[in-house]
């Protein structure tokens, strides 16, 4: 009787279980299914000015591969890849990129170690190079050795520098590299609009004063940097889940967006 019913009722219980997955994707990628919806936000008088360098980066394909910070994934790069980032550190001591993405978490490998794979293998990708600690102390230094590396690898217009301290990146820029200010964290769908105002003021003081190319924030916040800063190209990440058909639609819809220059 049961299977019966079941027969007589299939299409109704593959629609109920279609629509409980949907219901299931979209709770939990709630911060994707929001980035997919048009975002209404205030309107404030800024100085929407042009980038100040005119440094280029070669990208054929704004997918690019995240967190290459082991040989092992160095040897796994598709040839064809446009490009990959890399999380490194700079040692002020040993004058060298230690890579590695959390801050207590060194294995001991250096930039140059990836670099060499890099060449071994034939690699065309650019580089995007995610500077977690750069300061006042290593700027310099970290600026003359990375343009070493550049020349040493045939590099030019392949490397990004990006860095949560926009004002140090002049010196990159000023050496020719193309470069991205890392924004601070914050979720412009969750704040208010006394809030969002805040960061628009603060985000335009910086950007105005520094020398960056583009501009880098969660997936979440490249539509209020769009918004508020359009001349500047956008560098965002966004997860990766391939169960997802949230998750699927919405990397599609942003590397869709022509604002979007990267997409990690």
């Amino acid at each position: 009787m049961q299977l019966k019913w079941i027969k007589r009722n299939k299409y109704k219980i593959i629609a109920f279980i279609i629509g409980l997955y949907v219901v299931a994707d979209v709770v939990m990628h709630k911060g994707l299914t929001r980035v997919m919806l048009p975002k209404n936000f205030p309107a404030y008088k800024i100085d929407n000015s042009f980038p100040e360098n005119k440094n280029v980066l070669l990208n054929t394909d704004k997918n690019w591969v995240i967190g290459i910070d082991t040989k092992e994934m160095m040897n796994k790069v598709l040839i064809e890849s446009s490009g990959i980032e890399i999380d490194v550190y700079f040692d002020l001591k040993k004058n060298i990129f230690d890579v590695h993405h959390d801050a207590d978490n060194s294995t001991g490998l250096n930039l140059e170690s990836q670099l060499a794979i890099y060449k071994q293998r034939g690699l065309k990708a650019s580089i995007w190079i995610d500077l977690k600690n750069l300061d006042d102390s290593n700027c310099s230094s970290a600026a003359t050795v990375l343009s070493d590396l550049r020349t040493k690898y045939d590099l030019t217009n392949k490397v990004l520098v990006e860095s949560k301290r926009a004002d140090l990146l002049k010196v990159f820029s000023d050496s020719g590299f193309f470069t991205s200010y890392y924004t601070p964290m914050f979720n412009p769908y969750s704040i208010s609009d006394d809030e969002i105002k805040h960061w628009v003021d603060s985000l335009s003081l910086i950007i105005t004063i520094s020398k960056v190319n583009a501009l880098s924030g969660y997936y979440f916040q490249y539509p209020f940097l769009h918004h508020y800063f359009p001349n500047y190209p956008i560098l965002t990440w966004a997860p990766r889940d391939k169960f997802s058909l949230v998750n699927y639609f919405s990397r599609k819809k942003i590397s869709g967006k022509k604002e979007i220059f990267i997409l990690l």
